[in-house]
């Protein structure tokens, strides 16, 4: 759910991708299962956003924290995919 708040900033808007998470995973089968896209394997950005999202909700910080420290360190990179 961290991921799903998050935007990325890597330019995969145009490929359909609506937050961090989708850069991991195309959707979810009926039975709740993943199915995984391969996108953020070859991009560092994708994974660096990823890591964050992972320290800060581990550090215990809310998820508008957690939004707004995305927002704040990546925006400079390109355009938000929320």
């Amino acid at each position: 759910d961290a991921l799903k708040n998050v935007p990325c900033y890597c330019g995969c808007g145009s490929i359909g991708h609506t937050s961090n998470l989708s850069c991991y995973v195309k959707e979810f089968g009926a039975d709740g299962k993943p199915v995984f896209d391969t996108h953020a394997l070859g991009c560092s950005l994708c994974v660096d956003i990823a890591q964050d999202v992972m320290k800060m909700t581990g550090e215990g910080k809310s998820p508008s924290a957690i939004h707004q420290a995305i927002l704040d360190t990546y925006s400079k990179y390109g355009p938000a995919n929320q």
